[in-house]
């Protein structure tokens, strides 16, 4: 079933592909001010049910489709960065281009990821939620994350289906794209904090752009993995930099 999907503004598309959360709900500093002169679409990523990368990226190019488009801008947030280089491997038609923030095409920590698929099967998720909720503080946000932001974000995760989430943390588990990359040739702007916590996303971040055809690199000093929820970070000023690309 294709999710139900959200639309705002008019013009070009915009489509966000939310992380590992899966609710399509954290892109609202952004969202509003894109929609000026685009239509911004935004969706959750399956909650129930087992399921793989390949779901997942036909439910995104379903997404499209059903909004009345052929070709997009996509910006892909964490796990949704691994998901839109893959969508973009399946569906090299629907890609303008593409912003990849603090993401990676395989997650080398194999240990963490093993053993996060493992707990979250095992481990009462209210446990697992209240740990999350906790460690937030310290891993996904960094100084210039204002506190009222903060909050809207644990509004919105609070409630992330099991099955999903589980789901999405074998997709990381499953999926390696390096050996692929090159066939990706939608322009590329990679996005790195350079104080995430979470990932080592600036290292990805430099893989990713010397692989990618064509691509860029861009870091955000002192920014965290929830770089989007930045006071510092406008994703429109990012937009002329494909004019270098």
């Amino acid at each position: 079933m294709m999710p139900e999907y959200t639309k705002q503004g008019g013009g070009p598309p915009f489509v966000y592909v939310s992380g590992l959360d899966g609710t399509g709900k954290l892109f609202f500093r952004q969202a509003d001010d894109l929609a000026r002169d685009h239509t911004v679409i935004s969706f959750p990523l399956r909650g129930e049910g087992l399921y793989g990368m390949p779901q997942l990226v036909e439910d995104l190019a379903a997404v499209v489709r059903d909004a009345g488009f052929h070709r997009a801008t996509f910006l892909g947030e964490s796990f949704g960065g691994l998901l839109v280089m893959a969508a973009a491997l399946a569906h090299p038609e629907m890609f303008e281009r593409m912003i990849l923030v603090n993401t990676f095409p395989y997650f080398t920590q194999r240990a963490r990821i093993h053993l996060g698929v493992a707990l979250f099967r095992v481990v009462p998720y209210a446990l697992l939620k209240a740990h999350r909720t906790r460690v937030a503080r310290h891993v996904l946000f960094s100084p210039d994350v204002s506190e009222a932001d903060r909050k809207v974000f644990r509004e919105h995760t609070r409630v992330v289906p099991r099955a999903g989430y589980i789901s999405r943390l074998r997709a990381i588990r499953d999926t390696d794209l390096r050996p692929r990359l090159g066939e990706i040739q939608a322009p590329a702007l990679v996005v790195a904090g350079t104080a995430d916590r979470l990932i080592d996303s600036v290292g990805a971040a430099r893989m990713l752009a010397g692989r990618l055809p064509r691509a860029k690199l861009k870091l955000l000093p002192g920014t965290g993995h929830t770089a989007l929820l930045s006071e510092r970070v406008r994703v429109r000023d990012w937009l002329p930099e494909f004019e270098d690309i």
